[in-house]
């Protein structure tokens, strides 16, 4: 028996509840600003903020705390504990700061959230740059080049440069939003 965690599946409970969550997902590598960003268009658009990182159970954070990649494994339980959080909610928009580094991860959380994915594109060494500064946080910059390796570009994201301002960046995101 594979001690591999399958792909969890997404629970619908009735065909209308598909997709009726709106969730404007700001993602990118650790230190793109997801988070920072995602607060400022949270409070521009006047719609609630989710930080991907206060869904990751304790064994993940003391696994990137130790400077260890999640793998797949890692990932779904993670996913699925957000997907669960905004379908239970009353609140119908949402933004979401979220690596959503794979396109499968990104396909899961579309089988029940309408999604819409701002990626901020970065380099590596700015990302590297972010991370050395950062305090308090538990991802390490030496995880920098695991998440490019892992990241998955694809046409139908809303690439933004993250080296532009916090304005410039929140505004793309708000007038994509409209």
């Amino acid at each position: 028996m594979s001690s591999t965690v399958s792909r969890p599946l997404a629970k619908v409970t009735k065909l209308d509840e598909v997709n009726s969550k709106k969730v404007e997902v700001v993602m990118g590598i650790s230190g793109c600003g997801k988070t920072t960003i995602g607060q400022g268009v949270a409070h521009l658009a006047a719609i609630p903020f989710l930080d991907g990182d206060d869904f990751h159970p304790r064994e993940n954070v003391l696994k990137m705390s130790r400077g260890l990649a999640l793998d797949d494994d890692d990932r779904w339980p993670w996913l699925a504990a957000i997907v669960e959080y905004v379908k239970q909610s009353h609140r119908e928009h949402f933004v979401l700061a979220c690596s959503a580094l794979k396109q499968e991860y990104r396909s899961f959380l579309t089988q029940s959230l309408d999604c819409q994915f701002h990626y901020l594109h970065i380099s590596r060494q700015v990302a590297i740059d972010r991370m050395t500064n950062r305090k308090g946080h538990f991802m390490k910059p030496d995880l920098v080049d695991s998440q490019l390796d892992t990241l998955e570009v694809t046409p139908d994201l809303h690439q933004i440069d993250g080296a532009m301002s916090q304005e410039q960046i929140t505004e793309a995101i708000i007038q994509k939003m409209k």
